[in-house]
């Protein structure tokens, strides 16, 4: 699908399993990135720790709906709420 094309959000589940009978997902081609070493100095750490949590984000997110997520009705359904789910799980997985 083009960038410009307006991708209609399900309202609800429903629509969204509607939707997705006609979505063929994509497999990631991420990997699972590893952790920050834990003796860089506090300053690299910290920064090392907020990419590695930005990459997780990323990975997981494809590793649910698949690389071409922006297209899974099942993501377009979850989206608005993406973040805070994230923010809610983050600690689990990282």
């Amino acid at each position: 699908m083009s960038e410009t094309q307006q991708i209609k959000r399900p309202r609800n589940e429903e629509e969204a399993k509607e939707m997705a009978k006609s979505f063929r997902r994509t497999e990631t081609t991420l990997t699972e990135p590893l952790p920050p070493p834990e003796d860089l100095p506090p300053e690299e750490y910290k920064k090392a720790e907020a990419e590695y949590e930005q990459k997780m984000k990323q990975y997981f997110l494809e590793s649910i709906y698949g690389a071409n997520y922006k297209e899974n009705p099942y993501y377009l359904l979850r989206e608005p709420y993406w973040d805070n789910e994230w923010e809610a799980i983050k600690d689990l997985i990282l």
